[in-house]
């Protein structure tokens, strides 16, 4: 591909579209579930919650295109406890963070915590509490 690779994993490799976006192509079976995990929780997940995962532009069969979100979140207290609150935020809803780590959170350019990398979420979306 002509595209830089700026990421990836055992499962899935990200490039970068040079367009404001990011592929990631499945590489092996787990990564197939992990684009249809970022779709499906993406699309159907609550307006409070849909603002702090990156954004599905589009699916297919063994790519998923995601917005591109790269601002490192400050190294802060602020920002661990900001950090904490939105996985149990995500736990109230039945979203169980699983791979919820710094290394796959950045922030939007409005200051929002985003997850950039949910593809090993697991969920049962319910109202929270």
């Amino acid at each position: 591909m002509k595209y830089n690779v700026i990421g990836g994993g055992s499962h899935r490799i990200v490039y970068d579209l040079q367009n404001g976006y990011v592929l990631k192509i499945a590489l092996r079976k787990r990564g197939f579930k992990s684009n249809k995990v970022e779709f499906n929780l993406y699309m159907n997940c609550p307006p409070e919650l849909q603002k702090h995962f990156c954004p599905v532009a589009e699916l297919g069969n063994g790519w998923i295109i995601m917005k591109k979100i790269v601002n490192e979140i400050p190294g802060s207290s602020e920002y661990e406890e900001k950090i904490s609150n939105l996985g149990n935020l995500f736990r109230s809803y039945g979203i169980e963070p699983l791979d919820f780590k710094r290394k796959n959170l950045a922030l939007t350019q409005d200051g929002e915590i985003t997850v950039i990398d949910y593809g090993n979420f697991k969920f049962n979306l319910r109202n929270p509490n």
